[in-house]
């Protein structure tokens, strides 16, 4: 039963995990938008982008992985061998949100990847393998 409850909750975390990758990718492609970007941000134009679609439903997929983020902590604390520092797995798994934020800009924004970047990418898809192992 034991064994049963730890494989349910590794399976709550990675979906959680899922949900909060994308819902973090969809927030900054929304916010991303050249669009948005473009011009001086003067407080006129501040005020204007937080009016827009596009701000508004990026602000609520932002809101949306916070939540994600509470979830994968509270499924992680229900595991006793990672219970007393959740909060930082929590943290070091939702990194991995990062990665698909890059090849979201890379198809979506048509932004390039440089070699830093993905031997950046790399390292921390390594790092949260070690630390999660």
């Amino acid at each position: 039963m034991i064994l049963y409850n730890k494989l349910n909750n590794m399976i709550q975390v990675i979906l959680l995990t899922i949900l909060f990758s994308f819902s973090t990718v969809v927030s900054i492609l929304l916010l991303g938008d050249r669009t948005l970007l473009s011009g001086a941000m003067t407080p006129l134009r501040i005020f204007q982008i937080l009016l827009t679609w596009q701000f508004i439903l990026g602000a609520l997929f932002a809101f949306a992985s916070r939540l994600l983020f509470l979830l994968i902590n509270s499924a992680l604390y229900k595991i006793p061998e990672v219970s007393n520092v959740s909060t930082t797995v929590t943290t070091l798994i939702t990194t991995i949100a990062l990665i698909f934020v890059i090849i979201a800009n890379y198809i979506f924004l048509h932004e390039r990847i440089n070699f830093t970047q993905g031997i950046g990418a790399i390292i921390i898809i390594f790092g949260i393998f070690l630390i999660t192992k």
